[in-house]
C-alpha cells in the first residue's frame, strides 16, 4: 500500500508549518501528537523534524495532529494514529502523552517536554520504561529553584498559582509544600478554577507573600501575560519552570533545553524504527538546564541577589 510522504504541522492562528505532502513512498509513518496550546511543542517538534531526516530521508512519513488540550480530543487523535498505522507515535507534554498511555496503542510512544513521568505513571521508577512507552523528560528538579529562591530572598510565606485541570500543575504544588514544611515556610495556595481566570485566585493573595510560584500547565498559557503584570503591579517576585518566562518577567527560572529534547527524541526514535526495543530504552534526562535570574527585576523590587547565586546562572536577564 503507498502512503504519502507527510511532513506536515497542523497550527491555529496561521502559523507557517512545512508542506503538506513532499514526495510518494511506501514506508514508515510517524504520527505525533500535541495539545494545540504550546508554542514550546512546536519549537521541540522543528528540531525534531530536523534532525528525523537523518535516519528518515524518503523513507518515513511524520504526520501531526494538534487538537484541543482536553483528554477526548487527545485520544481520538491516538486512535487516529492507530487506525492510519503509524509504525511510532511521539506525543509532547503530559496530557497527550497521558492520552496514549490510556489508548495503549500497540505500536511504541515517545513521549518530549512532560514533568516527572515517573510520578504521572507513564514509566516506572525501577525500569524507566513504561508499556511500550519511553521519552525525555522536559523538567530539571524544582528544589534547586527553591533552594535558589530561599537563599536570596528568605521568604515566610511562598504563593503557589495551579490549574486544577493540570497534572503536572499538582505535582509542582505538592513538591513545593513539602520542600516549604521542611524550612517553616507557609504555602499559600492558589487553585485555578477555570484556565481562562486567573485574577479570581490572584486577589485573594495576602499582601505579605514574599513571592509566587506558576506552576506548569498546558490550559493557562494565554494568561502568563496577566500573571506578570499582576506580580509586576505587587513587585512580587515569581519564579517557574515555564520556558522562556524569565523574558516576560519572571524573577528565576529553571528551564530545559527545546532544542536538547528535540534532538534526543529524533534519536531515539531512529533506533525504534532501526529494530531497538523500547523497552531497552530508559527514559532520559535533559542535562541542558538552564538557571535564568532576572537581575532588572531583581533592582526593580528592591531584591539583592548575592554574586555566589549570579554565579550560578545560566542566563541573566539585565
Amino acid at each position: 500500500m503507498k502512503r504519502f510522504l507527510i511532513f506536515s504541522i497542523i497550527l491555529l492562528n496561521g502559523w507557517l508549518g512545512l508542506p503538506s505532502v513532499v514526495d510518494a513512498a511506501e514506508e514508515r509513518l510517524i504520527a505525533v501528537v500535541m495539545a494545540n496550546t504550546h508554542q514550546r511543542y512546536q519549537d521541540i517538534h522543528t528540531v525534531f523534524v530536523e534532525n528525523a531526516q537523518s535516519f528518515c530521508g524518503d523513507s518515513c512519513k511524520i504526520y501531526v495532529q494538534t487538537p484541543n488540550a482536553d483528554t477526548m480530543s487527545l485520544r481520538n487523535s491516538v486512535r487516529k494514529a492507530v487506525a492510519l498505522g503509524a509504525d511510532l507515535i511521539v506525543t509532547y507534554g503530559p496530557s497527550a502523552s497521558l492520552a496514549a498511555k490510556a489508548e495503549s496503542p500497540p505500536m511504541p510512544t515517545l513521549f518530549a517536554d512532560v514533568y516527572d513521568p515517573v510520578q504521572l505513571g507513564l514509566v516506572s521508577a525501577k525500569s524507566q520504561t513504561g508499556r511500550k512507552m519511553s521519552g525525555i523528560r522536559g523538567d530539571a528538579p524544582i528544589q534547586a529553584l527553591f533552594k535558589y529562591f530561599v537563599e536570596v530572598t528568605k521568604p515566610q510565606k511562598l504563593a503557589v498559582l495551579y490549574d486544577l485541570k493540570s497534572p503536572e500543575g499538582l505535582l509542582q504544588k505538592a513538591v513545593l509544600e513539602e520542600s516549604c514544611s521542611k524550612k517553616g515556610i507557609t504555602i499559600i495556595s492558589l487553585a485555578v478554577e477555570n484556565p481562562k481566570d486567573h485574577m479570581t485566585p490572584l486577589k485573594a493573595l495576602p499582601d505579605n507573600a514574599a513571592g509566587l510560584f506558576l506552576t506548569n500547565s498546558e490550559h493557562t498559557e494565554s494568561q502568563s501575560n496577566l500573571v506578570m503584570e499582576f506580580a509586576s503591579s505587587r513587585h512580587l517576585p515569581v519564579l517557574t519552570q515555564r520556558a522562556g518566562t524569565a523574558e516576560k518577567g519572571a524573577f528565576m527560572v529553571l528551564e530545559t533545553s527545546a532544542v536538547e529534547q528535540g534532538e534526543k527524541l529524533a534519536e531515539m526514535a531512529g533506533q525504534v524504527l532501526a529494530g531497538k526495543s523500547i523497552d531497552d530504552m530508559p527514559m532520559l534526562i535533559p542535562r541542558n538546564v538552564a538557571f535564568v535570574v532576572n537581575l532588572k527585576v531583581a533592582k526593580e523590587y528592591d531584591i539583592q541577589v548575592p554574586f555566589q547565586t549570579l554565579s550560578v546562572a545560566s542566563r541573566v536577564v539585565r
